[in-house]
């Protein structure tokens, strides 16, 4: 039986021309494979596709903007909340999370009641020199080379996610993959820090540190996990299936895992569960 479902991480599409059929095909997702609420991360320049889409669906999408930290001026955290955002997105930061410069955002976040998913860890690129891709795929370092200069995944470390839980007790804070591979590190943070939880998107690679770390329920209270696939649409049923066969395989009760993939997140973003 597949439990009920809240996706926290889904990056949604950056093209109007795809805008319709991806829409089609999270839906789809969502009613076969029992995912009540999807919450749908916005591109630079494209956060209003994302509310296109929770206007319109309501019942199923929740939205985070994507913010620049470098770039924008806080006050568009106010106008986010207007529209009707539920949170935010930040990755990609030229200085640490927990500089004060970045301060203005997560204080208006926490006005306003509204989530922030950080990344955290290191940051994926479109090549993996592990599985020897480089040669298979041409063109895409070059790709990888332009999106990340200047960029570097020692500013979003889940360590930063510490400063800013005490100095905004209110905020709301999700880091994303556990900080991978920075795991007992996240998980510490998790553990002391009220208003901080980690979803555990981020695949097989992230799945496998988890389960044989023995991380959740040991190093972090079922209570701070949230489920979320951040993969390609055609694999995210892979990812509920597989976490939820991974979740039992740990010894974890209906209610543990229900709390996991829907529960925890329910309640993060102040819905009814």
């Amino acid at each position: 039986m597949i439990p009920r479902v809240f996706d926290v991480h889904v990056h949604f599409v950056e093209d109007e021309r795809l805008y319709s059929d991806r829409v089609e095909q999270l839906l789809r997702y969502a009613e076969e494979f029992n995912v009540r609420k999807i919450a749908l991360i916005g591109n630079l320049g494209a956060n209003h596709l994302v509310e296109k889409a929770f206007r319109e669906y309501p019942d199923v999408f929740v939205g985070l903007a994507r913010v620049d930290l470098d770039a924008d001026d806080p006050e568009v955290v106010d106008e986010y909340k207007k529209r009707g955002f539920a949170g935010l997105k930040v990755i990609l930061t030229r200085k640490d999370y927990d500089d004060p410069s970045y301060f203005p955002f997560y204080e208006r976040a926490e006005e306003n009641n509204m989530v922030v998913l950080f990344h955290t860890g290191v940051i994926g690129g479109p090549v993996d020199y592990l599985m020897n891709e480089s040669s298979a795929f041409p063109g895409k370092e070059e790709t990888a080379s332009k999106m990340l200069r200047g960029k570097s995944s020692a500013r979003m470390r889940s360590l930063f996610l510490d400063t800013i839980a005490n100095t905004f007790p209110k905020l709301k804070i999700i880091g994303a993959h556990l900080g991978w591979p920075e795991y007992l590190v996240s998980c510490a943070v998790a553990r002391w820090r009220r208003n901080v939880y980690f979803d555990i998107s981020g695949g097989e690679v992230v799945r496998r540190h988890i389960i044989e770390g023995k991380y959740i329920k040991r190093e972090i209270s079922v209570k701070k996990v949230l489920f979320g696939t951040d993969s390609s649409v055609e694999k995210m049923p892979r990812e509920i299936i597989c976490w939820y066969d991974a979740l039992r395989g740990m010894g974890l009760t209906h209610e543990e895992i229900d709390s996991i993939m829907y529960g925890n997140a329910a309640n993060v973003f102040g819905l009814e569960e």
